[in-house]
């Protein structure tokens, strides 16, 4: 089953398998209307057949309590035939917002990633081997061995952050922005790792920041904001710092969690 974007910080329209789609959430942010409503006008348009089962997937979402709530995704076809039927207070200026966000999505489909795109997947890559060896230091510190499930729960705590679901991501199909978002997302991890925090307290914390990343606005993360890869590296670098000095303090005093 599908998520749906629970940002207005990533695109309206992102790439799902491959194929561009947006979901109801977003179309009800982006038109001004509520949620419930969205559901109940796509529900009647795919049950009456004008929204085939082709462009269309169910999708869910984790609320603000963390509860699982319905969703759904459209293609491209599924959201242009929806559009006149949805309304709100925004309806013309969203149908505009979203028919040039597939426009500039296929576009970038077409043409040839860009050195940024390659620069950030590529931070990403370099962020990622810094939070296995920052996990791998914290453990052994406490007389801990780390084991290759170990790693994985790190990913799947990141991949949550990032998406709202522990599976991996699709790094190549993912815009500069959201490869931005995911690079500050891995050197947080770091610093959580480096801080001595057990599991559960990483997994708050993570998730947390990737909701308050995912919350600001799309064109600061597009630019970076004021970050740069120098700036990235240092990040990494206090990180480590963090973890040795945060063992010493700790003299081995308190137990942690074994995150197994």
């Amino acid at each position: 089953m599908a998520r749906p974007n629970t940002s207005s910080a990533i695109a309206l329209v992102q790439l799902r398998g491959g194929v561009p789609v947006t979901d109801s959430l977003s179309i009800a942010r982006e038109f001004g209307v509520r949620h419930d409503n969205v559901l109940r006008s796509l529900d009647s348009l795919i049950s009456d057949g004008t929204i085939s089962h082709l462009s269309f997937e169910l999708a869910e979402y984790l609320d603000e309590q963390g509860k699982p709530r319905r969703a759904i995704q459209l293609t491209e076809r599924g959201a242009l035939i929806a559009m006149p039927f949805i309304g709100g207070r925004n309806s013309r200026s969203g149908q505009v917002r979203l028919v040039d966000a597939f426009l500039a999505l296929r576009q970038q489909l077409t043409e040839p990633k860009s050195v940024g795109w390659s620069t950030a997947r590529g931070e990403v890559a370099a962020n990622y081997a810094v939070v296995s060896q920052m996990l791998a230091m914290r453990r052994e510190m406490e007389g801990k061995g780390t084991r290759s499930h170990h790693y994985a729960n790190e990913a799947r705590l990141i991949n949550s952050a990032f998406s709202g679901k522990p599976d991996p991501i699709d790094r190549a199909a993912l815009s500069a922005p959201e490869l931005h978002i995911l690079r500050r997302l891995e050197v947080k991890a770091s610093a959580l790792i480096g801080m001595g925090l057990c599991y559960e307290e990483r997994k708050a914390a993570l998730l947390a920041y990737g909701a308050e990343l995912r919350g600001q606005k799309a064109g600061r993360l597009a630019g970076g904001g004021h970050e740069n890869p120098e700036m990235i590296a240092a990040a990494a670098n206090r990180a480590c710092d963090w973890a040795a000095g945060a063992a010493a303090a700790s003299g081995e005093g308190e137990a942690r969690h074994d995150d197994a």
